[in-house]
């Protein structure tokens, strides 16, 4: 069986704005909802070429694969907080050797 390593770093979508050094990151939680947060254009990360957005661990469902995220700053919908799937994390995925 592998063994999957998470991050605490969310896939998004990018939006460039004006001035040009600021980005929207774009996400949606698991019920659909866009979340938009205005973030310096340095804070996303790319691991190949997909964007990602830096995030705090809040809470973790094993169960329902969920983690409760919470944004680098309040989102223009008025949150701070999101329920993601696990898919939506940055991961990496290692065999295990026995």
């Amino acid at each position: 069986m592998d063994e999957v390593t998470y991050y605490p770093e969310v896939r998004c979508e990018v939006q460039e704005v004006v001035p040009p050094l600021d980005r929207i990151a774009e996400l949606r939680d698991v019920d659909g909802r866009l979340h938009q947060i205005n973030v310096p254009r340095s804070m996303i990360r790319r691991h190949g070429s997909e964007p990602y957005l830096p995030v705090g661990i809040v809470k973790i469902d094993r169960r329902k694969r969920l983690a409760l995220i919470e944004f680098p700053v309040e989102s223009g919908q008025g949150t701070n907080r999101a329920w993601v799937g696990f898919g939506a994390l940055w991961h990496e995925i290692e065999p295990v050797t026995a």
